[in-house]
Formats: structure tokens, sequence, C-alpha cells
């Protein structure tokens, strides 16, 4: 647990050191709730439902572009390739890039909740807060690791295009726009079966909100927390065999 917490001190560090990190995920969620989220928010639940949808694009944001695109930047310096020399367990750096992820999202939602509470007068149950929470961070895992495996396994630039293919695709097609609700749309049967379509209607479920059965969201997101984590660790192992070839 030291070398574990040693590592997500270092992680956090480097990011708060670098604002060019921080300062558009803290923005551009914001703008984009205000733009699209507020005018077609709806009333009740679904104005709560569109709201947590805009946090979890941020979750995402930050995964994939900070933690997918960074990792594989970091990943040729000089401070990186020393890491990649110390006895440690692939595990424990990938724990700690994940708990680093989870703390800058959580961090990264606050403007959105600000904004949508104070502005958008969204409502919340307080019974329901911690079930929505256990629902942000049940799906904020496999997101992760799916931006640490896109960070091990692809060079910066095939990293930054696969984040920007996969970002807004994905948020669109899960129903992170619209509160989970697809409208009919010709997706809207399998998106449960994308990881951000399975992370919505479990969010929705904790709200009072039924898109889609609660087990079969929670199997997606085991399925993918699975494939993405050995992905993640597999392209660790690589990148370092690849270095001390």
């Amino acid at each position: 647990m030291r070398i574990l917490r040693r590592h997500v001190v270092a992680e956090l560090l480097q990011y708060l050191r670098t604002p060019s990190f921080y300062l558009p995920l803290f923005a551009y969620p914001v703008l984009l709730y205000l733009l699209v989220g507020l005018p077609g928010g709806g009333s009740g639940d679904h104005r709560l439902a569109v709201l947590v949808g805009f946090v979890l694009f941020s979750v995402l944001g930050t995964v994939t572009f900070q933690f997918g695109v960074g990792v594989a930047v970091t990943r040729q310096s000089a401070w990186e390739r020393w890491l990649f020399s110390v006895p440690v367990r692939a595990s424990t750096r990938l724990a700690a890039r994940l708990a680093v992820a989870c703390i800058f999202s959580a961090l990264f939602v606050v403007p959105v909740i600000v904004v949508g509470t104070v502005v958008g007068r969204v409502e919340v149950d307080p019974r329901t807060v911690p079930g929505i929470l256990a629902a942000i961070l049940a799906g904020a895992v496999p997101m992760g690791l799916m931006g640490l495996a896109m960070g091990y396994w692809f060079p910066v630039r095939g990293a930054l295009g696969l984040a920007n293919l996969v970002y807004l695709p994905l948020s669109f097609l899960g129903g992170l726009f619209s509160g989970g609700s697809t409208g009919g749309e010709p997706w809207s049967a399998i998106s449960v079966y994308l990881p951000t379509g399975a992370w919505t209607a479990l969010t929705n479920a904790s709200i009072g909100i039924a898109t889609h059965p609660v087990p079969l969201a929670v199997v997606v997101l085991l399925g993918h927390a699975g494939l993405f984590g050995t992905l993640a660790a597999t392209g660790y192992r690589r990148s370092q065999a690849i270095l001390f070839r």
C-alpha cells in the first residue's frame, strides 16, 4: 500500500503542475452542458438524468484524453523509462493511475454539478445521492481502464486519433447527452452493450428511471472492465519489454 500511495502522489503532482491538463477539462463539459444540456433538459427526473449524463461525459473526457493520450506521451519520457525499470508490479502502477483518474474525475465534475444545481435548478433527492455516486464510480473503473489500454497500446498520434474517435461517438450513442433517452433510434437496442450505454443505464436506475435492465448493465460493465484491464496490463508489459529488448 505504501508503494501504491507514493505512485498516486507522484502522478497527482505531475498533472497538477500542468495547467494545460486540467483547465480544459474544467471548462469543456460545463460549456457543452450550458449549450446542449440545459436547453433540452426537460423537467423532473429527466433533467437530473441529463445532468448526470454530462457528469459521465466529463469523466469520460478525463480518462480518454488525459489518461489515454497522457500515458502515451509520458511513456516516451526519461522518467517513465526509469519507472519501467524499477521492481514494481504492473498492477500497482495501473491501480495508481486508475486512482488518479478517479480523483481528477471527481474534481472535474464539480463545475458541472454546480452549474446544474444553481443555474439549471436541478433538484436531487439526498436519499439517491449514494446510489448515484456508486453508479458513477462503477462505470468510471472500466472507462479508466479503457484510457490506460489506449495509452499503453498506441503511440501519441494513434492514441490522440483514437480518443477523438471514441469520445464523442461513445457519448452520443450511450445517451450521455440525452439522459439515456435514445428516442427510438436504430442503435437504441444495442446502446446498453456499449460501456457508456450500460453506464447510463446504471446511473438512471439509481435515479429511478428504467432504460435498460440493471443486471444486464452490470454484466456489460464487468465484461468491459475485464477486457480493458487485460489490454492495459498486457500493453504495460509489452511497453516494458520493448524498452528493454
